[in-house]
């Protein structure tokens, strides 16, 4: 698995909601696995921040993993995310694509996408998940644990 941050965040809701659920949201292959729509976009929306939202995903060699697993996979990225903070203070759209071709195996691999609206819930302040300077070798630790927890495809080894 690698970790992915788009550098995409300036703008409202309707694009990357278009590229993870397709225009008419009917993309082949994505589903929304957790968080709602509605509610991502209207907070995007309404955001008077300049940075509205941070995107990006996290992206297997696998071509699937268990329910069970991607739920845990989410629960400790948002954990990593987000330390110090309760649930009820951020919010994350989840949508999993199984639309990408592994150059390896012909099989498709699995990505979990996230789109989070850069605002702390409770106090509509400015919220930044990621920042590069001082968020990377965290993230970089999570990922090194996740592949090893779950047995994957570690593209460092």
């Amino acid at each position: 698995m690698i970790v992915q941050f788009f550098s995409y965040g300036d703008g409202l809701s309707k694009g990357p909601l278009d590229y993870l659920l397709g225009k008419d949201r009917a993309r082949e292959h994505a589903r929304i696995l957790s968080g709602s729509e509605a509610e991502i976009a209207g907070l995007i929306d309404s955001s008077p921040y300049s940075r509205k939202y941070t995107s990006g995903c996290l992206s297997f060699y696998e071509s699937d993993l268990s329910d069970e697993a991607k739920r845990k996979i989410m629960d400790d990225f948002e954990k990593c995310l987000f330390p110090g903070l309760d649930q009820s203070q951020y919010r994350v759209l989840w949508i999993e694509h199984r639309d990408k071709v592994n150059e390896e195996t012909g099989a498709q691999r699995l990505e979990l996408n996230f789109l989070i609206p850069n605002v702390e819930i409770i106090s509509g302040k400015s919220l930044q998940p990621f920042y590069h300077k001082a968020d990377l070798p965290r993230v970089d630790l999570f990922k090194q644990k996740i592949n090893y927890e779950h047995q994957l495809h570690d593209p460092d080894d």
